[in-house]
């Protein structure tokens, strides 16, 4: 599995535990990646079942909220 994946997760993780519902900027923050970065894996984990997120169409392009992380986004913990 892809380790960045992993990271995502933990960071995901991390937010979701403090009751917050992190976007790609707060990802960003967390981790070493570019919000282009995370928007990309968010996308790719979705589509993978790792995590629910949903897209929120904003006036200068998307960006997404996950929701919740799957049992398969968190059987990589």
């Amino acid at each position: 599995m892809k380790k960045e994946y992993i990271e995502i997760i933990k960071a995901v993780y991390k937010f979701l535990k403090q009751g917050e519902e992190p976007d790609t900027a707060m990802l960003a923050k967390e981790t070493a990646f570019s919000s282009q970065q995370v928007y990309d894996f968010i996308t790719e984990m979705e589509e993978n079942g790792f995590l629910i997120a949903f897209e929120i169409d904003m006036c200068c392009g998307e960006d997404y909220v996950v929701k919740e992380l799957t049992e398969k986004g968190k059987s990589m913990l």
